[in-house]
């Protein structure tokens, strides 16, 4: 049976009737089905996008010559600026879109086996890149294996991010949709659990086949995504939606360029006429420039550490999994303080943890010991703000919108690290792995000033009690 919920509009917050978005009301057992189908998905997600990819595919990468420039630039410039320009059309259209099963769940239930194939493929690349030069040699002339390997991989990692950007805001956009209001802090905390927990499992049982067996590793993955997301899309409904708010008015003899164009001028106008909104779009983009960078080149400081083997692989995967095992007794423990602590205060305080521990990490890494500890402490600090600010989004963007405020949200951030991703790999190229955390210190400091600057303007238009998302 679905897990459902029932509509109604007596006792909603005064956010949640501005937005015109339903309320839900469960009873506890269906509240707990919907957490459950949730947070399954959750786990398996985040093991394919936590554990798995970003540690394989820079490891295929290096297997086959490519520099950390190289990495950076298709990782984060190139996948970013793609993201840019395709998270808010999709966004704005899930928020318009009405089906029979919802508005969010026909975008995760299409893209489910089209993710897991693309996944498998990726695994397999050594494979069809051999076959491919094989079957083609005068079409590939005197390139190598290599260089045809190396093509299909980025290919195929590329088209892979494209349809990850599906379930990586899609999914989440579900929340306020599916999830009483009253609720969302504490599932924001069980979310940060199952997220740390798919990556736990890939750090403690997988990772030491990452070199010798990846494409089993991909394909384990695959699996799991596809059937958790089916089975999400099954078993839990969505409301019945209010029709779509009205487009912005163009004339009736607009032409197709016309009405286009007013529409991206209404999505601007509403999203980013605000200063609020500024500010809290650079607080979440600063921290993104500040961790992608940082956690796609820590692997690299390990094997400086460790060592490049096997035996050194899986000290390091040691170091990753600790963090996750302390990630999940973080989450755990703030389960039921997120319930009642705002998830803009625990912001505040994860950005000034995470300042200390960088500063730590920049001058006092040197040896295994320095690593292990720093590298934990670092990483206890941004669990407490990624468990804090879970569901901060949720608190802070209106409903009726809200997957085109998320969107432009993706837009800052996504643009951002996009930036700063290819100057990264320059600059630990240039300077080094070693610096990873001077680049983390330089970005959440940053970002510090942003939050607590937004702070204090949500304080002003009511805090706790009274504030309602700014509408323009």
């Amino acid at each position: 049976m679905e897990s459902k919920r029932s509509e109604t509009s007596e006792g909603k917050p005064a956010a949640a009737r501005a937005a015109n978005v339903p309320a839900a009301h469960y009873t506890k057992r269906g509240l707990i089905g919907v957490f459950f189908w949730l947070l399954l998905g959750d786990f398996c997600l985040h093991l394919m996008d936590m554990g798995v990819v970003p540690t394989l595919v820079p490891l295929q990468f290096e297997a086959l010559g490519a520099s950390k420039t190289t990495y950076n630039f298709v990782n984060g410039t190139l996948v970013n600026i793609l993201y840019v320009v395709l998270v808010p059309i999709v966004s704005t259209w899930s928020d318009r879109t009405r089906t029979r099963i919802g508005r969010r769940r026909p975008f995760l239930l299409v893209t489910a086996p089209m993710i897991a194939v693309t996944l498998v493929l990726l695994g397999f690349s050594s494979h069809i890149g051999r076959l491919l030069h094989s079957l083609a040699p005068g079409f590939f002339g005197a390139d190598s294996v290599t260089y045809v390997t190396l093509g299909v991989t980025i290919t195929l990692f590329v088209l892979f991010k494209l349809l990850d950007l599906f379930p990586q805001s899609i999914y989440y956009y579900l929340w306020p949709d599916v999830i009483p209001p009253e609720w969302l802090g504490t599932f924001g905390a069980l979310f940060r659990v199952f997220y740390a927990g798919g990556s736990l499992a890939f750090n403690w049982f997988l990772i030491g086949y990452a070199k010798t067996h990846p494409e089993y590793i991909y394909s384990l993955s695959a699996g799991l995504y596809l059937i958790a997301f089916v089975l999400l899309c099954w078993r839990v409904k969505e409301p019945d939606y209010p029709p779509p708010p009205p487009q912005p008015a163009a004339s009736e003899n607009a032409t197709a360029t016309e009405r286009v164009t007013a529409q991206v001028k209404g999505y601007f106008r509403d999203c980013f006429s605000s200063a609020f909104y500024w500010k809290y779009f650079l607080a979440m983009a600063l921290f993104q420039c500040a961790y992608q960078p940082f956690i796609a080149n820590l692997i690299f400081l390990g094997k400086q550490i460790y060592g490049d083997t096997e035996e050194g692989l899986k000290k390091y995967g040691g170091v990753i999994g600790t963090k996750d095992l302390l990630w999940i007794g973080i989450y755990t423990a703030l389960v039921p303080v997120m319930a009642k602590l705002h998830p803009l205060k625990a912001g505040v305080i994860g950005y000034a943890l995470m300042i200390a521990a960088a500063l730590a990490g920049t001058f006092l890494v040197r040896d295994e010991l320095s690593f292990r500890i720093i590298t934990i402490v670092t990483f206890a600090a941004v669990g407490l703000y990624l468990v804090g600010t879970a569901a901060l989004p949720a608190r802070m963007l209106p409903r009726e919108k809200f997957g085109q405020f998320s969107s432009a949200g993706a837009i800052v951030f996504r643009l951002s690290v996009a930036i700063v991703s290819t100057p990264a790999g320059l600059f630990f190229t240039h300077f080094g792995t070693q610096h990873v955390f001077t680049w983390l210190l330089m970005f959440t400091s940053l970002g510090g000033v942003c939050i607590v600057l937004l702070y204090l303007d949500w304080k002003r238009r009511g805090g706790d009690e009274g504030f309602v998302p700014p509408m323009p």
